[in-house]
């Protein structure tokens, strides 16, 4: 492993320090850490949460020598991000990401670094994700090959390059008040519901500014494509009282998935339609009202802090 990992921290000790357990396992060297800091030190619970965690990460300093940039403020998930992936990128060309609560094994490590290899000159592919969310849903792919095209841009464990990124990451969407004008959603989306849910979700987002949904949008307008895996090599485990929202428990803790190798590569670089079709029925689309009542619900009334 010569690609650099990230590794984006905050307050969740027992996890980095499982992360840090796969590292050793699979003998990654290459590690850069980073940690936000503490939203208030009047709450004793967060603040302990980040002192366990970045002990974990100064224990793991002394066995391994990694890259560490620890915050005394806190900045906040949606600006934490874009910095410590622009940190890497002063001194790489190549990365690949890890949030703090997501798990992966040995096969993450491998896909992302040979594909991006395989992929670093073509600028068609935004980023190779490890997440799969089909299987798990019983989706069945219309080949064997070891991975597919999305134009989603699914970011529990995934990697990308630096001149992807720094290129068209627009912090500002600038570009939304044209595609919004003019409905180029539905040139992009196809399908009046999807556009529907993502016309939603990026006019809220342009006053918001959410770090991934504005990546989502970058690669949609410049026309980009996702490597998603056959097999799901991504489990995450980050739906407790530490999670920053509210997601759907049908994503939470998916099995992690053995895909083969070497690697069966598509000879079509193209979207996949079935599979962009089912992904948005199942996770990209309005949900059902009585599924939008009972999220009211446990937003609202059962979320413990």
């Amino acid at each position: 492993m010569l690609t650099p990992v990230l590794l984006i921290t905050y307050k969740r000790p027992e996890l980095t320090k499982k992360i840090f357990s796969i590292f050793k396992k699979n003998n990654i060297k290459n590690i850069f850490v980073f940690n936000d800091g503490p939203k208030s030190k009047s709450n004793n619970l967060e603040l302990s949460n980040i002192i366990r965690t970045r002990k974990i990460i100064n224990d793991f300093h002394k066995i391994i020598k990694l890259k560490k940039k620890i915050l005394n403020k806190n900045i906040g998930l949606n600006s934490a991000i874009p910095l410590a992936i622009d940190w890497v990128f002063k001194y790489y060309d190549k990365v690949i990401i890890i949030e703090d609560d997501c798990i992966v094994k040995k096969d993450f490590f491998i896909f992302c670094e040979q594909l991006l290899n395989l992929y670093e000159n073509d600028q068609r592919i935004s980023q190779i994700s490890g997440s799969n969310f089909l299987n798990h849903r019983g989706f069945e792919r219309r080949n064997s090959d070891s991975y597919f095209f999305s134009k989603f841009s699914p970011i529990w464990g995934w990697a990308t390059w630096k001149n992807r990124w720094t290129n068209t990451y627009d912090r500002k969407m600038k570009n939304w008040q044209e595609v919004k004008k003019d409905k180029w959603l539905f040139d992009i989306l196809k399908n009046k519901e999807y556009e529907k849910y993502w016309f939603k979700i990026f006019n809220k987002n342009y006053n918001k500014l959410i770090w991934d949904r504005i990546w989502t949008f970058s690669n949609f307008i410049n026309n980009r494509v996702s490597i998603i895996p056959s097999k799901n090599l991504v489990s995450n485990l980050g739906y407790d009282v530490n999670a920053s929202g509210i997601n759907p428990k049908k994503w939470n803790a998916v099995k992690i998935e053995k895909i083969k190798f070497p690697l069966k590569h598509p000879n079509i670089v193209f979207i996949d339609e079935q599979a962009d079709t089912f992904m948005s029925k199942e996770g990209f689309s309005t949900p059902k009202l009585t599924y939008r009542i009972k999220n009211f619900i446990k937003r609202n009334f059962c979320r413990k802090y």
